[in-house]
């Protein structure tokens, strides 16, 4: 009966596999935590680049002739220059189509303003930008959960051009 006992104790005071155990129920966590911080990265730098690049074309059309550049402002939130080739887009997915470009005062211009529309609206600001996630965390966590709010920087600046 003795012996009995000491292999009893001797079963439970092992720790063999404690650590596989341990790793077999934080793998999920961190995998799942792993895609949240990625797809977060890649959504904030998403729109720092077209809060950047929205700046920039506002900039742009406040020192140059306002109807006339209208195009070369969305090349320049599009793909970060003047004149803009398919497959240079700063954002992938990201379209003039997206850009809206307003002005107020009438008949003298005195702001412009350079956007990304958070929702679909009438004219050329029709079309809002989704972020499209990396990671599908909502299969990750077996629900219906989607990661895909309206990327919408806008920028309003001073029409410097005497009119």
């Amino acid at each position: 009966m003795k012996t009995l006992l000491q292999k009893l104790r001797g079963f439970i005071n092992q720790e063999r596999g404690a650590s596989m155990a341990e790793l077999a129920i934080m793998v999920p966590i961190l995998v799942l935590l792993l895609a949240a911080v990625a797809d977060f990265g890649r959504f904030f730098q998403q729109y720092t680049t077209l809060a950047k690049s929205t700046r920039t074309a506002a900039r742009y059309l406040s020192n140059h002739p306002f109807p006339e550049n209208q195009a070369a402002a969305r090349n320049l939130v599009v793909c970060g220059k003047l004149t803009c080739a398919g497959g240079d887009e700063l954002v992938p997915g990201f379209s003039a189509a997206n850009v809206c470009i307003e002005s107020t005062g009438s008949p003298k211009i005195e702001t412009v303003t350079v956007s990304v529309p958070r929702t679909g609206g009438a004219g050329a600001c029709a079309q809002p930008f989704n972020y499209q996630p990396f990671f599908n965390i909502g299969a990750l966590l077996n629900t219906g959960f989607t990661f895909t709010p309206a990327i919408s920087p806008s920028v309003t600046m001073y029409y410097m051009i005497e009119q």
